[in-house]
């Protein structure tokens, strides 16, 4: 009786699998056959922007900034170098079309898959496990955008692939070695992947044997800091301001800024009305219910790296679903790795009942989130002479130098995404930085609008309407825009 409904579970859970892979393969292929797809969101701009500026020039700088703010060391975003290597080495080797990053994390996808497959979990939990990724909001919709989810979901797969190996052959040092070494790198994209060093804390049985451990998590944490202060930019959005208390040794307001923030943020969460929110916190309330009737030291594990990260997002950043789910997925694997190694079946496949429930409207949200990239590529169409405009600033800038031009990104009729129409170097292969300042009110004196701050030699101004008041020499003037040097 059990050997049938275990036979059973293992066929619906494979013609669950196999439909929605194909759903989504089939989705791929309609949606990448003319290429008429491009970037819909302003903050996918800056990965789009990251990637053209290496392909272009091979440089790890920033491709736009906030205010003339970029990173102490190298100039950096407030994302760092990773995705400038990534997605830019992609597009050396691949090219340009317009669905490449599409296409590039459907084949991580795949991957993520296979590494499933690969697991050393009974079939029925590999299945289960495929099936919730498959059917989540975080992996099936953001295939389709130029946000690098998908890469962080593939760079978690491989932890969680690692660290299972970690406790699977009792702490055996080279898999520890490998799982230390993949985090520090994969932290070069985004920071909080620091946070599965957490996952070691539980091995060992005693204190002697704990204390490297929490030696490899301290020292981590105290580099990503570090790395924070001289590497990334300083941060625009979100709660993050606060670290600048820290890194100012001014404690107690950085404690008492931390913790008014986080139980706001407490409560914040459970007014979202975010559906992914709310199966990512079920799925760690079922780790911690997992630990407590099985004492698994994996449950642990995971309970530790998703309090980190959680707790961070809640203390410097925001509970805003826009950011909230993408910033958390990298914790999915490894949440429902340890959801498909409780104990109770049953409880399982109710937590199974609530992912299928809301494949539906997943469903639907990747499909307005590839038509709003279809509508995109139609807009770009529509203003290819904006476009081939914005590309004449090559030929005016100066050649031989890096080039910091200050402009307004929210000036144009194109909207927000505009700067992925813009230029990324120069003439001669240098490359070109953009500074901007956020303004809102676009009747605001011009003054304030292209307002310079000297953190960095700003050597062109380019503007839509005339700058009159500005004494620099008008290097190039269109329909759409005008070009100034800035008298330096």
């Amino acid at each position: 009786m059990l050997a049938h409904q275990i036979r059973i579970r293992l066929a619906v859970l494979a013609l669950l699998v196999t439909s929605a892979f194909l759903s989504l393969s089939w989705e791929f292929l309609q949606t990448i056959k003319d290429d008429a797809y491009f970037v819909a969101h302003e903050d996918e701009v800056i990965y789009y922007g990251s990637a053209q500026l290496f392909a272009e020039t091979q440089s790890l700088q920033a491709e736009s900034c906030i205010a003339e703010d970029v990173s102490k060391i190298g100039k950096f975003n407030w994302y760092g170098p990773g995705y400038n290597v990534v997605y830019g080495t992609l597009k050396m080797v691949f090219g340009n079309a317009n669905s490449l990053f599409i296409r590039f994390h459907f084949v991580l996808a795949c991957f993520i898959l296979v590494v499933i497959f690969l697991l050393q979990l009974p079939m029925e939990d590999r299945l289960l496990l495929a099936s919730m990724l498959l059917i989540s909001e975080q992996f099936t919709v953001y295939i389709y955008s130029y946000f690098p989810e998908l890469l962080h979901l593939f760079f978690s797969a491989l932890l969680v692939f690692t660290l299972l190996q970690v406790y699977q052959t009792q702490s055996n040092s080279k898999w520890i070695a490998l799982f230390v070494m993949l985090v520090l790198v994969f932290s070069l994209c985004r920071i909080t992947t620091i946070f599965f060093l957490a996952a070691l804390l539980p091995l060992g049985s005693d204190w002697r044997q704990r204390g490297p451990m929490v030696l490899i998590f301290v020292v981590g944490i105290v580099a990503s800091v570090l790395y924070l202060r001289f590497c990334i930019a300083p941060p625009y959005a979100g709660e993050m301001h606060k670290l600048q208390n820290l890194y100012s040794f001014s404690l107690v307001s950085f404690i008492f800024e931390t913790l008014k923030a986080t139980g706001r943020n407490v409560i914040e969460i459970f007014k979202v009305n975010s559906v992914p929110i709310y199966l990512l916190l079920l799925l760690i309330g079922s780790t911690l219910y997992n630990y407590w009737k099985t004492k698994d030291k994996f449950q642990l594990a995971a309970l530790f790296v998703s309090v980190c990260l959680v707790g961070v997002m809640m203390a410097y950043y925001s509970v805003s679903p826009f950011y909230f789910v993408k910033q958390t997925a990298m914790l999915l694997p490894l949440l429902l790795i340890a959801f498909v190694r409780g104990p109770y079946v049953a409880v399982k496949w109710v937590l199974f009942g609530l992912f299928i429930f809301f494949w539906v409207p997943v469903n639907k949200k990747r499909t307005r989130v590839i038509e709003e990239h279809q509508h995109a590529y139609a807009n770009l169409q529509s203003n290819l002479k904006l476009r081939d405009s914005f590309q004449k600033i090559s030929s005016v800038v100066e050649p031989g130098k890096d080039v910091v031009i200050l402009w307004c990104y929210n000036e144009y009729d194109y909207g927000g995404a505009a700067q992925a129409l813009l230029p990324y170097s120069t003439a001669t292969g240098n490359p070109i930085m953009y500074t901007t300042n956020i303004v809102f009110d676009q009747a605001i004196a011009s003054k304030i609008k292209f307002k310079l701050h000297h953190k960095l030699r700003v050597d062109y101004i380019l503007s839509r309407q005339p700058l009159d008041w500005l004494e620099g020499s008008l290097k190039l003037q269109t329909p759409f825009f005008y070009v100034y040097r800035n008298p330096i």
